[in-house]
């Protein structure tokens, strides 16, 4: 049996396969990767302090763990490999997890502790929360998590950090993406959030799904095919959710 020592630096790595829903769930926790990811093969580094998914290598995603020493030694169990821990996550302080106010400006930068960072051109011109939990970044409207980043921000630059606060609860992830039904126009076009999308000739006149999540719209057929991915550009709320009906030409009659 490993001491507590040992228990404390426990870091695993291990893989898994993103299920056809597109929700990865590990000992309890759920990593939303997308539809599109189902049947991708992930790689995932696990500690009790963050889990980093990666596929072919590069990271997809960065989240605070909620898993337990007792579920890392399940998952070596079960074929995991252990691995070195990351390094001890910067904490702001004695207090923990801080959170900020902060308007991305137009190029989708926001600024810490004196420096900008990118966190979507998406979020331009938004106000938002940003939380900051030792290794890991929280974006959210004040409730709701629409962004998960590694934090980029050194000691010195947490200790400039203006108007920090200490944090409440973490914000929870939405339950789902958002999705819409648009009909494509005869330029095989859609519009979405203010935003003008192009799926190809081949689908005019053809009602797609668009799905807005992690600050991409994903187009798919009625089949479940994707035709499109693009990154947003906007910052509209979406106010329509089904395809309008068409409107029919009315009949011009003249008399004699």
């Amino acid at each position: 049996m490993a001491d507590d020592a040992d228990l404390v630096e426990l870091a695993v790595e291990f893989t898994r396969v993103v299920p056809a829903s597109g929700n990865l769930a590990i000992c309890g926790q759920q990593f939303w990767l997308g539809t599109h990811r189902a049947g991708l093969t992930l790689t995932l580094r696990a500690d009790t302090d963050t889990v980093e998914l990666l596929a072919g290598g590069v990271r997809i995603k960065k989240v605070p763990s909620r898993l337990t020493t007792r579920h890392l030694q399940r998952l070596i169990i079960e074929g995991g490999r252990r691995i070195r821990p990351a390094p001890a996550p910067l904490r702001p302080g004695a207090g923990g997890a801080v959170v900020v106010d902060r308007t991305i400006n137009a190029s989708g930068l926001v600024v810490l502790g004196g420096r900008q960072y990118s966190v979507g051109y998406q979020f331009a011109g938004r106000r938002l929360t940003v939380r900051i939990d030792g290794a890991v970044l929280h974006l959210s409207d004040g409730h709701t998590l629409l962004r998960t980043l590694p934090n980029p921000l050194i000691r010195e630059e947490m200790a400039r950090l203006r108007d920090a606060r200490p944090a409440g609860l973490e914000p929870r992830p939405a339950a789902e993406p958002v999705r819409v039904q648009r009909r494509a126009s005869s330029r095989g076009q859609v519009s979405v959030a203010g935003q003008r999308i192009r799926v190809g000739i081949g689908y005019a006149a053809t009602t797609v799904t668009i799905e807005d999540t992690d600050g991409t719209f994903r187009i798919t057929t009625y089949a479940g095919q994707v035709i499109a991915e693009v990154a947003r550009t906007t910052t509209k709320s979406i106010a329509r959710f089904k395809v309008r009906k068409p409107q029919h030409q009315r009949k011009v009659t003249t008399d004699g």
